[in-house]
Formats: structure tokens, sequence, C-alpha cells
């Protein structure tokens, strides 16, 4: 963690007044059986996996800290404000963070990690192995595998889904790849190819291909009539 403008002091009492679990309270007390300021608490509960822990630390601690800016960060995360990081994110663990969290450069996640924020913007988006972002999402490319989910809303310039991989929300894209793929929600997107996939929402698109099974349980609109006959149903 970087220097901070401002400190809260977690104690028992704290803790306690605020409805910790029996669990949170036995590995504090282990730890900092004085007290502890709230950010060098999170920072052990990244080193030491406590992730319930540091969940819901984040959600109860006051909105006082100032963006934490990073240059890189490889590992779990647990933040209660805003994150910028200037370079890569990649994690196989937990990123959790009350705010937004801006990636520079190119954010991986695999091995079931799990990201959760008010808002992610990143350069580059690649997650797979059973991996979830579970934030409004905007992005210049996707790339999304082996089961792998993002549960929000979803904007890029380019989407990949293929494996399993799913988009739990409305995705909305220039060029959209589905290969045994699955969006819950609406897609607004230029391209659309769609093999084996299944779009449960409406779409609206220029041009569509649906092979090998894939198929659209809404209704399909074009942004030019005259690419109607080029769509595959």
């Amino acid at each position: 963690m970087e220097a901070k403008k401002e400190e809260f002091i977690v104690t028992q009492k704290w803790l306690e007044e605020n409805g910790a679990r029996k669990y949170e309270l036995q590995a504090f007390k282990k730890h900092f059986p004085n007290g502890g300021e709230a950010l060098e608490v999170l920072k052990l509960c990244e080193e030491l996996d406590y992730r319930y822990f540091g969940e819901w630390l984040v959600d109860h601690l006051p909105p006082i800290y100032p963006p934490l800016v990073l240059n890189n960060l490889i590992g779990d995360l647990f933040y209660p404000g805003d994150v910028h990081i200037k370079g890569d994110l990649s994690t196989q663990g937990c990123i959790y963070i009350k705010g937004s969290l801006k990636v520079d450069g190119k954010l991986t996640g695999n091995k079931l990690h799990s990201t959760l924020a008010a808002f992610v913007n990143a350069d580059e988006i690649d997650i797979s192995g059973g991996a979830d972002i579970q934030a409004r999402i905007n992005a210049n490319s996707i790339i999304m595998s082996d089961h792998a989910f993002i549960i929000g809303d979803t904007v890029a310039n380019s989407i990949s889904l293929r494996d399993s991989a799913q988009i739990l929300g409305n995705a909305e894209a220039k060029v959209i790849n589905l290969k045994d793929g699955y969006i819950g929600g609406d897609v607004d997107a230029d391209e659309i190819s769609n093999d084996g996939g299944w779009i449960k929402g409406d779409v609206n698109t220029i041009k569509i291909e649906n092979i090998n099974g894939g198929s659209v349980a809404g209704k399909i609109t074009y942004k030019r009539s005259d690419e109607h006959n080029k769509a595959s149903y």
C-alpha cells in the first residue's frame, strides 16, 4: 500500500459493533490484539488469504481514503476506494474494491480469481479458468474462455467468448465473437459471429452469422436495412 493521508483504526469493539463474524474477530485478535490501522489490516488479509475478512472490512470502512495509485499489481488487493494501475494487473486471487478500478494496461485473471468493483476500465481484459469480474466494464478488447464470466454491462471495441464463457448483462462492441459462449442481456454490435453460442436478449447489428446451432432468443434488428439479407439464421 502507498502512503495514506487518512487513517482509520480498527478495534475489536468496532468490529463487534458492526457485526463482524466470529472468524473475523478471531483472526483480528490474533494479529492485532491492540487494534490496527485499516490498510495494514487489509494488507494482512491479502498476504494470508483472509478473503472474506478483507471483503467485509472494505464494505464497512468509512470512505475516507484517497485513490490508490500503483505502477503494476500481481496478486490480491483489498482497498476501500478507487484504484488506478498504471501498467498491468495480474491475479489468481481476489481484487475487491469499494470504488472504480482503472487499468491502463492489461487485466489478467485465471484460476477462479474474482474482481469486484463498481466500475472497471482497462485497455485489455483476459480472464479464464472460472475467473469472474463483477462490475460494469469498459475496455478496448475483452477475451474470455474456460468458464470465465462477467456480471455487469460490458462495452468494448472487441469481445471474444469461448469455452462456455458468459457475460451476464448487456454487451456493446464493434465486433463480438461467440464460440460456445453466452450473453444474458441485449447486444449492440456492428458484426457478430455466433458459433454455437446463445444470446438471450435482443440484438441490434449490421451483420450477424449464427452457425453450428448459434441462436438469438430475442429479436434481431439491423442498423442498415441493406445488410439484412446478409444475415444467417
